[in-house]
Parts: structure tokens; sequence; C-alpha cells
């Protein structure tokens, strides 16, 4: 899957930066994949670890309920509507949100000192996300109290206490 740069620093390999897949349709909704490079020894100061950490996010904006989508529009400081950005801005600018307010459902989450290898693994899992292995990602509990990728992709990371 082709990545572009999304948002964070001009040199991201130092700072941590996002990249941003096409737009994607499960057959329901559309919706983006959201790679994040964070650079853990920048961030945390903490040399004794992996250095990189690498995540793809799946981020479906139409199924955020509207008081979470909301809430991450306002967390980014935007004072517009959600129609008044998306015509300014484009669609893109709802995942940004959702992306920095919550992060998503995740479908791949490793750290490593090699970055281009964890680019490429997540490049080969994010190419899973066009197959029918969607809706199996999704399937996948998020948390330890047993929230699906589906309920974080309404924004309920609560839900599987529901359960």
């Amino acid at each position: 899957m082709k990545f572009t740069f999304f948002t964070g620093d001009y040199n991201w390999q130092t700072y941590g930066g996002k990249f941003i897949s096409k737009k994607l349709n499960n057959g329901d909704f559309d919706y983006w994949l959201v790679m994040s490079v964070i650079n853990m020894h920048d961030a945390t100061g903490d040399e004794n670890q992996e250095k990189y950490n690498v995540n793809v996010c799946v981020i479906a904006p139409s199924e955020l309920s509207e008081k979470e989508l909301d809430s991450a529009l306002s967390c980014c400081g935007f004072e517009e509507s959600k129609d008044e950005l998306i015509e300014k801005y484009g669609a893109t600018i709802l995942v940004e949100a959702i992306s920095d307010y919550m992060g998503g459902a995740v479908i791949f989450d490793e750290s490593g000192n090699n970055l281009k290898k964890l680019m490429k693994d997540a490049r080969k899992e994010s190419d899973l996300m066009g197959s029918f292995l969607f809706g199996f990602a999704m399937d996948k509990y998020q948390n330890r109290i047993g929230s699906t990728g589906w309920d974080l992709l309404k924004g309920d990371i609560l839900a599987g206490l529901n359960r």
C-alpha cells in the first residue's frame, strides 16, 4: 500500500510524522489508513529502548458519533462545523483530527531499530486491509476490556465493558 506524507515535521525520521493512504471503502463506508512514525529516543529521552515505533490505524469519520467527532474537532482547535471544514480542506481534515484525538483502530504496531523494515512491514499489513481481511482485523480486540476495532471506529473505547 502506498502512503503519502500527511502531518509532522519535515525531518520526520528524527521528530516523527504521519502518512495517509488513499481513501478506501469496505462496501459500507469510506476509511483511511494512517501510519504514524515515532522516534522513541526523541519522544521519551530514553535511549535504552528500541528507537522507532510504527503503527497503522484505521480511521472512518462517517462511523464516529457526532459527539465524538465534535470533541475531536474541538480538541484540535477547529471552531467551524464539519461541513465547513470539509468544504475548506477536504475530508482528510476529519481524519487528521480523529487521528490526533483518539487514534483509531490499530491494525499494526511494532517497535524496532530498523525504520525501513518497520515501514515495509506496516505497508505489507496495510495491503491486507484492501482485501476481505478488513472485517477480521476489525473483529480483533483492541484493549483488555474487549473493545473491538468496530467499537473504536465509533469512538466507543469502553464498549467491551457493556458485553
